[in-house]
């Protein structure tokens, strides 16, 4: 009797091809509005328009590409309007796993959320936005999977992506970089708080946190209105 277990199933084109031009945008090597020609990725991975096609639909679901009524295929813009939607859900939902992440977080993980954060100060420094925000959702990230809902973690893994997303159209939105000014204070304050295990101080910074100095409530109305 053959012994049950799990087997990888090789990656199809289709995913292949989704995974690399995903990655293209979100490191910001496809500029919004730029075209994405679908012979010309059929050629690089030496496919049929078959899998690209679908590829470019999947993206297109996500909201990462645009397919117009003449089939062209093009990077999305994002508005204001999108990245504030977004920064609301975030918000809530970091603030409620990083809270429950505190009663498992351990001196090994303090430590490696205080030698990123030392780092992520060199990007800021030098005001390396696409780094710094690399970084900075890694940070996140690692708190994330220390709380011990999946679902929750899973919803925030998505988000992220639209973040890192996002984050690439910030500066072409606004010449303002507020917005790093105060991520990068959060960070320090947030850090600190772990540091003491207030998870309440965790808490509150949190909830105000994505999108503070750019679409925060010191400047959100006057930007949307």
């Amino acid at each position: 009797m053959v012994k049950s277990r799990s087997i990888k199933l090789p990656t199809t084109y289709s995913e292949t091809i989704y995974h690399y031009i995903k990655k293209e945008i979100m490191d910001g090597n496809l500029d919004p509005g730029q075209r994405v020609q679908e012979k010309n990725i059929a050629e690089l991975f030496g496919v049929s328009t078959t899998p690209v096609r679908e590829a470019f639909q999947r993206l297109s679901a996500e909201d990462f590409l645009i397919i117009t009524a003449r089939r062209e295929v093009i990077v999305a813009k994002v508005s204001l309007m999108k990245i504030k939607e977004l920064f609301e859900v975030v918000r809530v939902l970091d603030a409620v796993a990083t809270k429950k992440a505190m009663k498992r977080l351990t001196d090994e993980d303090l430590d490696k959320i205080k030698k990123m954060t030392k780092r992520m100060s060199v990007f800021y420094e030098q005001k390396q936005t696409q780094p710094y925000f690399k970084l900075n959702l890694r940070i996140h990230d690692m708190l994330w999977k220390l709380n011990p809902n999946k679902f929750l973690y899973q919803s925030l893994v998505n988000l992220a992506e639209k973040c890192s997303f996002y984050a690439n159209q910030l500066l072409s939105l606004t010449p303002n970089q507020d917005y790093l000014d105060s991520s990068y204070k959060d960070h320090l304050e947030l850090t600190a708080a772990i540091e003491k295990r207030d998870a309440k101080k965790v808490e509150k910074i949190l909830k105000s946190h994505w999108g503070k100095g750019f679409l925060g409530e010191k400047d959100e109305e006057s930007i949307l209105s």
